[in-house]
Formats: structure tokens, C-alpha cells, sequence
């Protein structure tokens, strides 16, 4: 039974802001939603620890963020830069052949393969002196028996640290924490719980796991075992992934030669991919998110998988030109599907 490393990188979005800002470094920044002419009108996504000493936190209008700091600096949203610096830190983790998983934009996950604490200490300490060295950003990593519990370890130990919780030692760790520091508990579920009179996961582990399960499922039973400390998790090999994709936010002035040019490079970044893993493609998707956040997606089934950069792009264009209609664009994005390793008679 392996450890788990949860890989949670500080403040990301203000942080990759700060890398090619250097001058705001010293200052409260906040990265929201809105255009910078328009920023009263926005939402904070991030904001740095700086920003954080005066109440500012991720979800507060930047309105109520600028009276609580009138000085902040403000930063719209680059959605396409943090996706690149995201698709770095994947190569630089995935390249150590380790068994990994993606969680998020700024979150990664990593199965060991023993419960030696001292090795994922170890493996800890050197992924995260490499990010510093590489990518020039700080990050926590948890370390713990579980992705749910690394995830906590995170949480508690931010930021820029390394924590380690062992197995014997969980339930003291989680007993007092709200029942929202679990993945997957929502505003929703935490009302759910919360009108049952659980308000902690020392709470909910004294609760009877028949009244968890009657009422939320099998999430009912995952919450019972996480509870009281007993959680088992498993990462499956990247090499099984079942699709490859990109997604990029676009400027807002481009039109559709320009939409296309960045279609044509999502589709290059996949298909580089593709490559790389040795392995062909059965379909082609394009998917369109428009300016009211509602999304389209259209499929293309292949007759024959292939590895062709000239078919993922004629085909992802083809696609986008379907969705995009009279709609104005905010994000676009390709993927391939139904992955098939090639042999190397395919190859030749």
C-alpha cells in the first residue's frame, strides 16, 4: 500500500502573475474576473498572502475587496498563461514516471510505491525544490495515506511547506476539522450534515455509516471511511488516459482567422502528446464555451485511428466553425478520444 503526495500549488493564479510581475511581489494582488477598466465589476479568483492580511479572499466582489485595500493591484484573469505554466509542472511531474493524477489547474496527486514515510518525505522535498528551481513558484505538498487526507495536510500547512501526517496519527489530525475540508463536500452536502448535527469529521465518524449511506448513497459510505481515518485510495497509470486535451481562453478582439490560430495550436500541443505517448486517436472533439459561460461540444469518429497532426486540425477547425455560429467565444478547446497505444508495425 503506497503513501499519496498532493502536490497544491500557493496562490497560483497571483503567483504566475508575480513571476512575470516581479514589481508586485511586495504588494496585495488580487487576480479577478473583470477587465481592468471594469474591475469593480468582477469577482476575486486569487490573491496573495499580502492581499490576505487585509480580509481579501478568493469569491469577494473586488468592490468589497478595494474598500478593505484601496491600494490593492488589480489583475484580469489570464486563463491561457496559467494554463501553460499548468502544462509545465504536469511535463516536469509526469517526466519522473511516477504514478500520477491531474486534480486541477494547480493540484496534482502522486502515488508512492510502498508506505515508507521517509521516502515520501524525501520525494516531497526534491519534486519541490525542482518547481522552485524550474517554474519559479512556490507550493505545499501533504503527504498522508490518502489523496482526501494529503489534501488536508495542504490545507493546514500553507503555504510554501511540506507536511506529513501518518497513518496512526489521522484521526486526531482531522477529528476537529469542519466537515468541508473533504473533497467533494459541498455548501450543499455541509447543510445536508449539518442539519443531522454533524458539523466536524469527529462528528461525522461517531455517526451510524447505515444513516450516511440511506441518506447520501455510496458518497454516504466514502464519508464514513474518510471519517475515521480508513480511507484507501488508488491512482491508475496516466499511460491508461482515455483522451488528450487543451482548452484556452481567447481575447475577446480576436475574430474567427485568429480563433483558429489558436485552435491550430491547441491541436499542435495534443498531438505533440499523442506522439510522445506512442499512441493514435479515434476521435476528434471541439468544444466552444460562449460569453453567458454556457458550452458546446461536437464529436468526430474516425474510420481508422491515426496519429495525423493534418486530421486533428482539420478536423477540430471543421468542428469549431459547426459550434460557433452567431455566438461570441470565450474559451475553445480540442480533444482526441478513444486512445490505442500503437505498435511499432503501426509506427512503420
Amino acid at each position: 500500500m503506497g503513501l499519496f503526495l498532493l502536490i497544491d500549488m500557493d496562490y497560483f493564479f497571483a503567483a504566475c502573475e508575480e513571476l512575470r510581475h516581479h514589481e508586485y511581489k511586495d504588494k496585495a494582488l488580487v487576480v479577478g474576473t473583470s477587465s481592468s477598466e471594469n474591475k469593480e465589476k468582477g469577482v476575486v479568483q486569487t490573491c496573495n498572502y499580502i492581499a490576505r492580511q487585509y480580509g481579501i479572499h478568493s469569491a469577494m466582489s473586488i468592490s468589497d475587496a478595494l474598500k478593505l485595500n484601496p491600494n490593492l493591484t488589480y489583475l484580469a484573469s489570464d486563463e491561457a498563461y496559467y494554463e501553460q505554466i499548468s502544462h509545465k509542472l504536469e511535463h516536469l511531474i509526469r517526466s519522473r514516471n511516477l504514478r500520477m493524477e491531474v486534480m486541477s489547474i494547480d493540484e496534482i496527486a502522486i502515488e508512492t510505491n510502498n508506505d515508507n514515510y521517509a521516502e515520501a518525505l524525501a520525494l516531497a522535498e526534491s519534486i519541490k525544490e525542482e518547481i522552485n528551481s524550474n517554474l519559479g513558484l512556490p507550493c505545499t505538498i501533504g503527504v498522508s495515506s490518502a489523496i482526501v487526507y494529503a489534501k488536508m495536510v495542504c490545507d493546514a500547512y500553507k503555504p510554501n511547506k511540506i507536511g506529513v501526517v501518518r497513518r496512526e496519527d489521522l484521526v486526531n489530525f482531522i477529528k476537529d476539522k469542519e466537515v468541508k475540508a473533504i473533497i467533494g463536500v459541498g455548501d450543499k452536502t455541509t447543510k445536508r450534515l449539518s442539519e443531522m448535527g454533524i458539523e466536524t469529521i469527529g462528528q461525522l465518524a461517531k455517526s451510524n455509516p447505515a444513516n450516511l449511506i440511506a441518506k447520501f448513497g455510496k458518497f454516504g459510505g466514502e464519508l464514513s471511511l474518510i471519517s475515521r481515518g480508513e480511507m484507501v485510495d488508488r491512482i491508475h497509470p496516466d499511460q491508461k488516459k482515455i483522451s488528450i486535451s487543451r482548452e484556452r481562453t481567447i481575447d475577446q478582439s480576436l475574430g474567427i482567422d485568429g480563433i483558429e490560430m489558436v485552435m491550430k495550436r491547441l491541436t499542435e500541443e495534443v498531438i505533440a502528446e499523442v506522439k510522445e505517448n506512442n499512441m493514435s486517436f479515434g476521435s476528434v472533439s471541439a468544444k466552444v464555451k460562449y460569453i453567458d459561460f454556457s458550452y458546446s461540444m461536437r464529436t468526430k469518429k474516425l474510420s481508422v485511428p491515426t496519429d495525423s497532426l493534418d486530421v486533428a486540425y482539420r478536423y477540430s477547425i471543421e468542428l469549431l466553425k459547426a459550434l460557433m455560429k452567431d455566438n461570441k467565444v470565450r474559451k475553445v478547446g480540442v480533444r482526441v478520444s478513444e486512445l490505442k497505444e500503437n505498435s511499432n508495425q503501426m509506427r512503420l
